[in-house]
């Protein structure tokens, strides 16, 4: 399979990218709503929607602010611009896949902040489908709040989530700057 020669520019390429992923996070926004709206109100449940919200708005600002422009980047220099695209679609399936994960992870913390946060309750669903690197993180953040309640569990991963996008958005402005 010859990916070496192709000619598709690499901001269209992109632009097709980031309309699906608009696609999948807005299903994790939507998702995130049903659950909160499917239970009684309760001021924990609202706690588990804004910790949900901010991961979405630190994934969005990831992607955006970051990633999707390495991608433009990679794909307007090389001269393998099919490569960089291949390489770029199985990037873009596995972080939807793991937007899945969240999604569900959400979801039930969401519905249940108190419930108990082990592995098989949705953080693991998500770990499975990231890269193996990303995986034994999500893993070792997974086991680490499972003696807690999901919504510390939930909590946590969106800590971790806003530190990566502000330390990006940092080192990228002193390099800029």
């Amino acid at each position: 399979m010859d990916l070496g020669h192709t000619e598709i520019a690499g901001g269209h390429l992109f632009e097709r990218f980031r309309l699906f992923y608009i696609i999948a996070l807005g299903e994790t926004v939507l998702t995130m709503g049903s659950a909160f709206t499917d239970e009684p109100f309760k001021a924990e449940r609202l706690l588990a929607l804004a910790i949900a919200f901010t991961s979405a708005v630190a994934l969005w600002w990831c992607y955006f602010e970051r990633s999707e422009r390495i991608g433009i980047a990679a794909a307007d220099t090389f001269e393998a611009v099919g490569a960089v695209a291949w390489w770029s679609t199985w990037t873009l399936t596995l972080i939807v896949r793991a937007l899945i994960g969240i999604a569900v992870a959400d979801e039930l913390a969401i519905a249940h902040p108190r419930g108990s946060a082990t592995p098989a309750e949705g953080r693991w669903i998500g770990a499975r489908q990231l890269p193996p690197v990303a995986a034994a993180g999500t893993g070792h953040l997974a086991a680490a709040t499972s003696p807690l309640t999901l919504i510390v569990g939930v909590g946590a991963a969106s800590a971790v989530l806003v530190a990566v996008a502000t330390a990006d958005t940092a080192r990228e402005s002193s390099r800029s700057g």
